[in-house]
């Protein structure tokens, strides 16, 4: 563990010395594997991919792994995405609890991006092609007891990524993230969360190996009302400039067990390079399932649909809706 922080800091520390080709607008271009920056909930991609303390379930083993301390007994998504020019996308993953302060998980992400014509320099067609990527991630979160108070609770998570791409050459990657989240059960509670993702090598098609997109991000979510949550994310890329990511979820409570939330968001990177950037979406909880949808409209580039199932049990409750005002089920 000692090495491995050594390694983020000495990241961090080599970037800050080149703030021309790192972690900023110049920097555009310098990294590989986007398909690692795309979002796989739907929830979190109506509330404008502010999703580093809002995520809650499976998926948190792709955005922020303290998240997954979050879950009942254990959690399951599976989600596809329509994604701009035929792009599709498929996301699945599995949460389990091992015990009141651990949980693991596992995920499988792939795209499908179709068949391309083969050219050569002089347009000639060699045939086809069928570009593809794969990330198979494992993750372990753990609640910091020592940390906790009748109004704190800390989460810690890790994961590791095994990333497969193809284009016509293949290339193979590992990365790892990192990330902290706060629970906070104040009078008006809130969650603050930090994490750091994709720190590892690079991938080589051929000759030369491009760096992976990596990124810092601190994030807060906060309650004012039982039905009202307001969230946000500060995303430090190393690809380009600092951006905001901002959303709010209204949660209509039908019965015990049934809910209806709506929601909507805006991701500024993508309203500062054309892209409209806002979003919106639905979710519908019965008992242990969850459909959730989001729509995001990306202007010349069409629009983008994301849909996703999801199973926890026992009946999943809002960590902050909970009898034992702790993200523990129960503690010994």
């Amino acid at each position: 563990m000692k090495k491995l922080l050594k390694h983020i800091f000495l990241l961090i520390f080599t970037a800050s010395l080149h703030p021309k080709e790192y972690f900023s607008e110049a920097a555009k271009g310098i990294t590989t594997a986007d398909f690692l920056n795309l979002d796989v909930n739907p929830r979190v991609i109506a509330l404008g991919g502010a999703q580093t303390a809002a995520i809650d379930d499976a998926s948190a083993v792709f955005s922020n792994p303290a998240g997954l301390i979050e879950i009942p007994k254990f959690s399951a998504m599976l989600s596809q995405s329509n994604y701009i020019s035929d792009i599709k996308y498929n996301f699945l993953s599995y949460a389990q609890r091992l015990s009141y302060d651990k949980v693991i998980a596992i995920s499988g992400f792939i795209t499908d991006i179709g068949m391309i014509k083969r050219t050569d320099i002089d347009h000639n067609i060699l045939g086809n092609f069928s570009p593809t990527d794969t990330v198979i991630t494992i993750a372990y979160s753990k609640g910091i007891t020592e940390f906790s108070d009748k109004d704190t609770d800390v989460s810690i998570g890790i994961a590791y990524k095994y990333i497969n791409s193809k284009i016509y050459n293949r290339a193979k990657s590992t990365a790892f993230d990192l990330g902290i989240k706060v629970f906070k059960f104040t009078y008006i509670p809130y969650k603050l969360a930090f994490t750091i993702q994709n720190i590892g090598s690079g991938l080589r098609y051929d000759q030369e190996s491009v760096k992976l997109p990596f990124k810092i991000k601190m994030g807060g979510m906060i309650y004012p009302f039982r039905e009202l949550a307001f969230t946000t994310d500060l995303v430090i890329p190393n690809n380009d400039n600092f951006y905001l990511n901002l959303g709010s979820e209204l949660n209509l409570k039908i019965s015990e067990n049934t809910s209806f939330a709506l929601r909507a968001g805006l991701n500024s990177q993508k309203a500062r390079n054309g892209l409209g950037g806002l979003a919106f979406g639905f979710g519908l909880n019965v008992q242990f399932l969850s459909i959730d949808y989001s729509f995001a409209p990306l202007k010349e580039l069409g629009n983008t649909n994301f849909l996703s199932l999801s199973f926890n049990l026992p009946v999943k409750k809002d960590v902050f809706e909970r009898k034992e005002k702790s993200i523990y089920p129960s503690i010994p």
